[in-house]
């Protein structure tokens, strides 16, 4: 299973690496469409260790764009082109230029798509102290959970950094599946991590058939020796022990 990761959505003339064209995006689409499934089927599976090795794509989205709303959802969620997505909402940023408006968040809630918190303010979690960690992982869950009306438990790391002192927090507080990009386009190595491959706009449609359909060839040397030997959950561990 793959879970891939979006931020901004234009029509053309992207402000930044992160920043993809719809006409990319389209061309991704169309390589991953019949793989894609619902983030609530995703979160099914994640228990089930068959499941998590089927041949399936997991959309998201970070940083609350409006594109979430004006591209994604309307133009595929609600034409029931795609089965929803996951949207990771840094709370700080709701309803300032380029954002989705509390409203459209919730809306987004009630039709399939899966929101969670990014923090409140986009902060690097592994720089700041004790006390603004625990700020950003549970006002903003406890915000996004009053508008929403319901748990919010999943979590994205801002720029995907997180540590043990990191995750740890994160887990105290309520959050079940922590996401994060730092490790590539493979499953995490503790069972509540999950990796996502970050798309940036030099990643066309050629990058994306190569981790869909042959995902060895663009796995480093040292990534797949240390799998196929049994190594690499341990590595990562002593990593961030």
């Amino acid at each position: 299973m793959i879970v891939l990761n979006y931020h901004e959505l234009v029509k053309a003339s992207p402000s930044n690496a992160w920043c993809l064209t719809h006409e990319t995006f389209d061309a991704h689409l169309a390589l991953s469409r019949n793989k894609l499934v619902s983030p609530y089927t995703f979160l099914e599976d994640c228990n089930h260790a068959k499941a998590n090795r089927r041949d399936a794509v997991l959309l998201t989205f970070d940083d609350g764009f409006l594109s979430d709303y004006t591209h994604v959802y309307a133009r595929y969620v609600t034409t029931g082109a795609i089965p929803g997505f996951m949207s990771f909402i840094p709370v700080d940023f709701v309803g300032s230029p380029g954002r989705m408006s509390w409203e459209m968040i919730e809306e987004l809630g009630r039709s399939g798509v899966a929101i969670g918190s990014h923090g409140m303010a986009h902060a690097d979690l592994t720089k700041v102290s004790d006390v603004e960690l625990d700020r950003e992982l549970t006002v903003s869950k406890s915000i996004l959970e009053d508008r929403l009306g319901r748990q919010v438990t999943l979590f994205a790391f801002p720029y995907g950094r997180f540590s043990r002192r990191v995750w740890e927090a994160a887990l105290k507080v309520g959050y079940t599946h922590l996401f994060t990009i730092q490790l590539g386009h493979h499953r995490g190595f503790e069972p509540f991590l999950y990796s996502r491959l970050c798309l940036t706009n030099n990643m066309g449609a050629e990058y994306i058939r190569q981790h869909l359909f042959d995902p060895n060839s663009v796995r480093g040397y040292a990534w797949r020796i240390s799998t196929r030997l049994g190594l690499y959950r341990q590595l990562m561990r002593l990593r961030y022990r």
